[in-house]
């Protein structure tokens, strides 16, 4: 058995033993011994994974990438009649690389952690619970079939739920949990009708079911000749495990959850949004690259999707004053940027920005943590300014992160944010490409609004604040210093062929994820085409490389220079003006806000648009009512019948009862008393004396006499 096979297995064990020791005895470790002991357990086991993680990967990098797929089964789960289900993993280049991102930041935020949560009531539940969340994301990359992932793609909702209402003495934090849980629940509806579909047909076509990726992959084609109510089939699963990944990587409409996410801790945040639950499903389009191939319609509706979540909540970051709700809603518009790429068939730039977005993104919200705890909690960036000078380290590494999100030159968001920019616009149209420009440009004025207010300028904190704001300790700010230094570093893994790199990161996934080359329309009839003219499974041709072409490719060298310079122009113009309106010219932006005009569009800015007023009033509200009028026909109807059946059963029951008792039970008693008393009257007429005998007889005479009388008179 190899390293890896060895070692792998163990990458989510471990944060799994820490849960479960964190979980059962973890209050009672911390109330002996203190927060460091128990800090320390919660963050050495996804530590200990992330060097397995580290280590996996340079074994894996020696290997030829022929070799670089590694199937680890461990035990066979179950198997009911054709379905046989294994508990097995997958490595490979996709899941090396998300096992790097999730135990590596994971254990960075972890750390953080520990300072973060000082002196918390919940202390140990927040680890137990942190270590959970990493397993279970864990189990969502590593699994080599649909159903482990669809394991940990559940874990991760519910680690959600109880980390973003962490705090749920608080009811607006129980309700955000409640909120991000309702909100996946029917994104995972959809993801589980398309497993059924996958289930349904691969017993129709194949007499079996094997839910492995690798024999998903094999078996395409043929499923590819199916249809489902008259549409294609694989449009229609590849359809529903969209709406999954809708819910949880928080594309338009199901985002309403995410920016309520930050009721939870800072810590929790920086999890969410850059190394596990929101990331998924990127991950599973990459992972299910072959179907989403196949399925042009559904990347054109996922462009749709992408561009509005993309623009929309760039717009909406740009008027809020909480400082973690403007990067929550930056976390929304980068996941479009990644479905963007998704849609025009450039996978490895989608997860490329999700590496380059997670370092970004966990340094920015462990930054904000830090300013928060430093003012001592409060969130709104109009009471900020000035920090700078009270905290350097956190300033910079903010300040470097923000250079990467806005896509400075050779930043990590440089290269991987203009790839998909590119690949927008020459592999899906100049309309796509223009939403994702404005909305970098939109990107770069809402970061440095928010740096400038948070960390330049005068202070408008109250002078007790002040005072008593300085740098956090070395075990907060070393990991957001990290970061940052691998925000603006990790886009050399990737430099493009036009500035002299080669694509090694593209290169290195392209053994698991193959990327489609030109316009994903155009690309599925040719796959068409070859199928037919050669007589070969479509899954061959889907999963083959199509670098070829017919014909020599046209030399984009200049285009694409062209887009670059004037999305860098952009973006640094937007930073420029956001200086301008916020530091030197601050009267400016008073004056433009002085418009009624300004302040209206301003006005549905900050409100989001109203778009959790409209969810309340056309969906929520309605439900309640229903609910409502339910519970009331429950009551009056239901349980009205119910309890008049009950009161007739009583009633007729008294009255059985009574009749019985005065009506029976007299009835007989009565003959019984008459044949009683006349039996005793009979005897003493019997008695042998002559009185008697003669004062009966008189008696009897007498009442024959009267009856005769009464009846013939």
């Amino acid at each position: 058995m190899s390293y890896i096979q060895t070692v792998i297995p163990w990458v989510p064990i471990l944060p799994l033993l820490g849960a479960i020791f964190l979980g059962l005895i973890g209050k009672k470790v911390y109330k002996k011994y203190g927060e460091d002991v128990t800090g320390i357990i919660g963050c050495s086991a996804p530590i200990l994974s992330a060097i397995l993680a580290f280590t996996s990967f340079f074994v894996l990098l020696s290997l030829d990438p022929a070799d670089r797929i590694i199937q680890i089964h461990l035990i066979d789960w179950f198997s009911v009649a054709d379905l046989d289900i294994q508990w097995a993993f997958r490595y490979d280049p996709l899941s090396a690389l998300m096992l790097m991102i999730v135990t590596g930041i994971g254990s960075l935020i972890h750390i953080y952690g520990m300072g973060y949560m000082h002196s918390d009531k919940s202390f140990s539940r927040f680890f137990a619970y942190m270590n959970l969340f990493i397993t279970s994301m864990l189990l969502l990359v590593l699994g080599d079939n649909i159903i482990i992932m669809f394991l940990g793609w559940e874990g991760v909702g519910l680690c959600s739920y109880l980390l973003i209402g962490f705090w749920f003495d608080e009811e607006a934090n129980a309700i955000a949990g409640k909120k991000a849980f309702i909100t996946n629940r029917i994104g995972d509806l959809g993801f589980l009708v398309g497993i059924f579909l996958v289930v349904m047909y691969s017993y129709n076509v194949f007499g079996s079911v094997n839910l492995s990726f690798s024999e998903l992959q094999l078996r395409i084609g043929e499923l590819s000749q199916q249809t489902f109510a008259g549409f294609p089939l694989l449009e229609v699963i590849a359809f529903c495990f969209f709406i999954g990944a809708m819910g949880k990587s928080a594309q338009i409409p199901l985002y309403v959850w995410l920016p309520d996410a930050m009721a939870g801790p800072t810590p929790v945040s920086a999890l969410i949004h850059a190394a596990t639950m929101v990331t998924a499903g990127v991950y599973m389009m990459g992972r299910l690259f072959f179907l989403y191939t196949l399925a042009p319609h559904v990347l054109g509706f996922v462009a749709v999707i992408a561009a509005l979540t993309c623009f929309f909540s760039a717009t909406i970051g740009m008027a809020q004053f909480d400082i973690k709700k403007v990067l929550a809603y930056s976390t929304v518009s980068q996941l479009g940027y990644m479905f963007l790429a998704m849609s025009v068939g450039a996978f490895s730039a989608g997860i490329f920005h999700l590496l380059t977005h997670a370092a970004f993104k966990a340094a920015l919200f462990m930054g904000s943590g830090s300013v928060i705890v430093a003012l001592h909690h409060k969130q709104d960036m109009r009471g900020m300014g000035g920090l700078l000078k009270k905290m350097p380290v956190t300033g910079l590494s903010f300040i470097a992160a923000t250079l990467a999100i806005m896509g400075f030159p050779l930043t990590s968001g440089f290269f991987s944010k203009d790839e998909i920019l590119w690949k927008a616009f020459i592999q899906g149209s100049p309309a796509l490409w223009a939403v994702g420009f404005v909305a970098a440009g939109i990107t770069s004025f809402y970061m440095w609004r928010l740096v400038f207010m948070t960390f330049f300028g005068e202070t408008r904190a109250d002078k007790h604040t002040w005072d008593h704001c300085k740098e956090q300790p070395k075990r907060t700010v070393v990991p957001i210093a990290i970061l940052a230094i691998a925000a603006l570093t990790l886009g050399f893994l990737n430099v493009p062929h036009f500035l002299g790199g080669h694509s090694n990161f593209t290169n290195f996934l392209d053994p698991v994820v193959h990327d489609i080359q030109g316009k994903p329309a155009e690309n599925f009839h040719k796959i068409q085409l070859e199928a037919a003219h050669t007589e070969t499974s479509t899954s061959q041709a889907a999963t083959s490389e199509h670098h070829s072409g017919d014909g020599a490719e046209v030399d984009h060298t200049a285009l694409e220079w062209g887009l670059m310079c004037a999305s860098v122009a952009w973006t640094l113009f937007t930073a420029f003006l956001a200086y301008i309106l916020y530091i030197k010219k601050p009267e400016v932006r008073e004056k433009i806000m002085s418009a009624l005009v300004s302040q209206n569009i301003f006005k549905v800015l900050y409100n989001k648009y109203y778009v959790d007023e409209f969810y309340e009033a056309v969906v929520i509200n309605p439900i309640r009512r229903l609910f409502e009028f339910l519970a009331a026909f429950d009551a009056m109807i239901v349980d009205g019948l119910v309890n008049l059946a009950g009161f007739l059963g009583r009633a007729l029951s008294v009255f059985t009862g009574v009749f019985d008792n005065e009506v029976v039970d007299g009835a007989v008693n009565g003959a019984g008393w008459t044949a009683q008393t006349g039996g005793r009257g009979a005897s003493s007429i019997q008695s042998g004396r002559i009185q008697t005998v003669i004062g009966s007889s008189v008696v009897i005479f007498l009442v024959i006499v009267v009856l005769v009388v009464f009846f013939l008179v």
